[in-house]
């Protein structure tokens, strides 16, 4: 079951596959500079129900060129995204077409 903490009334359509986003965690109170930011981009985003749904990958902090994990994207509350570009839209589509090749589904 979902958690009811998961907003019903974001609009998700902004995060597309692709789009780079700044995760911003709720102990950052909206610092977009806080230390524990992270970097990344939206590989899926639905809705389940009223329950607004997106997965990310994120850029490692140790190497800005590499992701933090290839093994999954990370579920995320969409109230703690903030969409920002970070990187050449020309990386993040590499990326998205070596992880999913010619899946264009979201």
């Amino acid at each position: 079951m979902l958690s009811t903490e998961w907003t019903t009334m974001v609009n998700i359509d902004i995060f597309e596959r692709g789009t780079q986003v700044l995760y911003v965690p709720r102990h950052a109170h909206g610092d977009l500079n806080h230390p524990d930011v992270e970097e990344g981009f939206v590989t899926s985003a639905r809705r389940v129900g009223e329950v607004a749904l997106v997965w990310c990958r994120f850029w490692s902090k140790e190497d800005p060129t590499l992701l933090r994990t290839l093994s999954c994207s990370e579920r995320c509350n969409p109230n703690d995204l903030f969409v920002k570009n970070t990187r050449p839209q020309c990386v993040v589509d590499s990326w998205i077409a070596e992880l999913y090749g010619g899946d264009d589904a979201k």
